[in-house]
């Protein structure tokens, strides 16, 4: 009897965390600039962990963090400037994509390991080399989607997946940083009206910084 009374305590407090693993591609974030070829006499410095700028991973977010995420990814408690936010070892300032104000932008992500959830995209329009990005800046500029909207579902399997959002008319810029946050959609949590399910709840983040330019 006591077994089956601990077995089913650990069902009701234990939270399980599954991973899931992704990246920008293009515009290419800044943790994979190394992988595009007309970057390579660059020599961007190459994170072969690219995809998992997942905020330190979920139990360090929401276990550590308090749901905190670093602007481009890394884990929220590490000091600044951290690694793929302005002044961190993967930015070096290579303006990866020249675009025009207003313009819809095709995106390119690639889902190494899906877990459901949604995109979104922001925009921070004052990017500084050597300085990091404040939230603030990129909670400016939610972008819209093409097909309307601001998040883009994710229902499919692993793969690429190609939004396409819309840059805002009124901005221009040498230096604008483009940032991707994807919001999982598969751990199981309480939906907040007496019911749990698969995307309620604390889920795992991931985000990634990319250098554009807005003419």
């Amino acid at each position: 009897m006591f077994r089956h009374a601990l077995v089913a305590l650990l069902g009701i407090t234990l939270v399980v965390y599954v991973s899931g693993h992704g990246r920008l591609m293009d515009p290419p974030n800044r943790s994979s600039v190394w992988r595009v070829p007309e970057f390579a006499h660059l020599s961007p410095p190459a994170n072969y962990n690219d995809n998992e700028l997942f905020c330190g991973g979920a139990g360090v977010q929401h276990g550590q963090n308090g749901g905190r995420c670093g602007e481009c990814g890394d884990a929220y408690h590490l000091p600044r400037p951290r690694a793929n936010e302005g002044g961190g070892n993967y930015a070096r300032g290579i303006i990866v994509r020249n675009y025009r104000k207003g313009q819809t932008v095709d995106i390119d992500v690639d889902l190494t390991t899906s877990h459901k959830g949604y995109f979104q995209f922001r925009l921070c329009d004052n990017g500084r080399n050597g300085v990091p990005e404040e939230q603030s800046c990129f909670d400016r500029n939610l972008l819209q989607l093409e097909q309307g909207g601001t998040n883009f579902p994710i229902t499919g399997p692993s793969g690429h997946y190609y939004p396409k959002v819309k840059l805002p008319q009124g901005v221009t810029c040498s230096h604008c940083v483009l940032q991707w946050h994807y919001v999982a959609g598969n751990n199981w949590g309480d939906c907040g009206n007496g019911t749990q399910a698969p995307g309620c709840g604390p889920q795992e983040t991931f985000r990634g910084c990319s250098d554009i330019s807005i003419q």
